[in-house]
Order: C-alpha cells, then sequence, then structure tokens
C-alpha cells in the first residue's frame, strides 16, 4: 500500500512517500481502507520528535496520521460491534498509521458512521469530538457564559466557534492575520480580533464588562500562561490543550496560588480520557453527528491534498497560515 512515513523526527522535509506492508488486524483491532485522512497538531507533535517513545519505530519506517475515515475491510476475532463494510471514523490512540491507503485501529478507537454520514462529511471528526469535549465536558459551558480561544482559526477553534454559537455561548476569539480573523467573524464569533496588533487583557475585558471570560483555551501553555489569569473570570477556568510552546515553568505554580483569591482554576485536558469510556465518546460524536446533519456545524476544510503530498499538506500544517481542517485524500 501507498503510506507517508519517516526514518527521524524533524520538520516536514523528513516524510517519504512509498510503499509500506499493508497492515493486518490484531484479535481487537479492524483494518480500515481510508476515504480521507486528517492533518493536524497531534502530527506535528508526533513528526518532530514530542513523542519519544515512538523512537524505536523509525527504523523501519514509522507511518505518521493520527485520523481518518473510511470502510472496514477486515475485523479480528475478537471484535465484538464492527463488521467488514460499516463506515468509521478512526483516531490511532498511538498517533500513527493513518496516512496510509490502510490502517489498523483497535476496535474501541474506532466509531460507526451512522446512517446519512459519509466517511467524506466527516474531515476532522477528531476536531468536532475535542471541540464538543473541550466546550461540554472540560468546560461545562453553556448559554449566557463567555470564552476566549485563542489561535481559533484552525481546525478546532473554528469548530468550536461554531458550537458556541449554537449553544449561546458569548465567543472571543483570535488569530494572527486578518484573513483568518474575518473567517471567524463569518463563522459567528462575537468578538475577533489579530493578537499580533491587540491588547489581549484588554479587549476580552472590554467584551466581557470588565468580568473577564469564564473560559479561556489556551493550546499554547507555555511561559505566558499566567498572563491569562488577568482576564479570567472569577470561578473562571483555563483549559490547557496541545501545550505547543510546552510545560509551565514552575516559578508560575506561585501565581495559581495567589489565583484562590479569584477562585480560579486550570484544568488539562487530552482527549484520551475517552480511551476507557468508549460509550461516553460514542455518545459525545452521536451529538455531533446530530450538529453536522442539522447544519450547525459544519466542517470549515482549507485545503485538500492527495497522499502523495503529504509532506506539502504538513508544510501548509507548520506555516501557520492554515485556516480550518488540512485534508488528504488516498
Amino acid at each position: 500500500m501507498k503510506a507517508a512515513y519517516i526514518h527521524s523526527f524533524g520538520g516536514p522535509e523528513v516524510i517519504r512517500f512509498g510503499d509500506m506492508p499493508k497492515p493486518s488486524p490484531k484479535a481487537d483491532e479492524i483494518l480500515v481502507r481510508n476515504k480521507i485522512i486528517g492533518v493536524g497538531k497531534p502530527d506535528y507533535l508526533v513528526r518532530s520528535g514530542n513523542d519519544p517513545y515512538l523512537a524505536e519505530a523509525l527504523a523501519g519506517g514509522l507511518i505518521i496520521g493520527n485520523e481518518s475515515a473510511g470502510i472496514v475491510e477486515k475485523v479480528g476475532s475478537d471484535v465484538k460491534t464492527i463488521r467488514p463494510g460499516d463506515k468509521v471514523a478512526v483516531l490511532n490512540a498511538t498517533g500513527c498509521g493513518s496516512h496510509a491507503e490502510y490502517s489498523v485501529s483497535k476496535e474501541q478507537y474506532a466509531i460507526i458512521l451512522p446512517e446519512g454520514i459519509e466517511p467524506e462529511m466527516v474531515p476532522g471528526v477528531l476536531n468536532l469530538q475535542v471541540a464538543y469535549a473541550l466546550l461540554f465536558d472540560a468546560g461545562k459551558i453553556g448559554e449566557g457564559d463567555s470564552m476566549y480561544i485563542s489561535g481559533a482559526a484552525g481546525g478546532i477553534g473554528t469548530t468550536m466557534i461554531q458550537m458556541a454559537k449554537s449553544a449561546g455561548i458569548k465567543t472571543i476569539a483570535s488569530a494572527s492575520s486578518e484573513e483568518k480573523c474575518k473567517v471567524l467573524r463569518k463563522l459567528g464569533a462575537d468578538t475577533v480580533f489579530n493578537y499580533k496588533e491587540s491588547d489581549t487583557k484588554e479587549i476580552v475585558l472590554e467584551a466581557t464588562d470588565g468580568k473577564g471570560a469564564d473560559v479561556i483555551y489556551d493550546q499554547t501553555a507555555g511561559k505566558e500562561l499566567v498572563e491569562r489569569f488577568d482576564y479570567l473570570a472569577d470561578f473562571g477556568q483555563i483549559i490547557l490543550y496541545n501545550w505547543l510552546n510546552g510545560s509551565p515553568e514552575l516559578p508560575q505554580l506561585e501565581t495559581v496560588i495567589k489565583c484562590a483569591w479569584h477562585a480560579q482554576a486550570i484544568r488539562p485536558f487530552s482527549f484520551h480520557v475517552f480511551d476507557d469510556k468508549p460509550e461516553r465518546r460514542m455518545a459525545n460524536a452521536e451529538k455531533c453527528f446530530d450538529m453536522i446533519r442539522d447544519g450547525r456545524v459544519k466542517p470549515f476544510v482549507c485545503k485538500e491534498f492527495p497522499l502523495e503530498q503529504a509532506r506539502q499538506a504538513h508544510e501548509l500544517l507548520d506555516s501557520g497560515n492554515a485556516i480550518g481542517k488540512i485534508i488528504m485524500h488516498p
């Protein structure tokens, strides 16, 4: 089969395309013929070496890729709920394997697509599920609440804005260019600004009548994390995901402790919290599919690539110029 793979960690230039052995499912796995493949930040993290436990797989060629959707071709002997011919969306828990014509997944990480939902209709199905979980499981946010998300022009951000709008949540969003900001306004964000040209604290406080946002979604972390508390509401929380600028520094704990005066909190989030909760994950997925059916959410696709152009897809991902989801077709 054809696949995009790496022999070393690094930038997009390490990606190769060619023939790799077609995988065979183990007893608890399914084999999927991929119809659509998502490209996102988890792929960047794997490709660049942020998951060093995968290093030993590099010698034989590590097929990258975290998510895909397609048709089940074969199932292992212990698989109970999925059958050949089923249409599924797959999140590979190992963070690799999906940038290929075929991929295997454990049964628990695959979601059967309901009637009326085709694989091509759910580019970035992981984004849908992550966005829903960030809003309603981690953030526990609802009508009348306010949220701020920076770097909101990616696949998750554009999905969160649409979901938040349909739920009556006041949404403040920022991006790095006016082109991206225009898209965020079109998607329904209430307040939009370029974080490179504006004072985030000033705008968030003004948009919330000086109270601060009830929930701040932070995908960078790093040393800038403590600045978020300056525009977080009393009883508010910062949800950390992606950690693109690394972990917060230990001296920042003093700031976190001082935030007790305002009952503020930090909640790290990983979608792997659902790894042992397949029923809850499926229930959330059903709600996401309902949003697609009734038009509340429309996956915002940035650009489509053939699989053989995986390197170019990753170049776009790394450039920071993507607006919405990057997808590939085998």
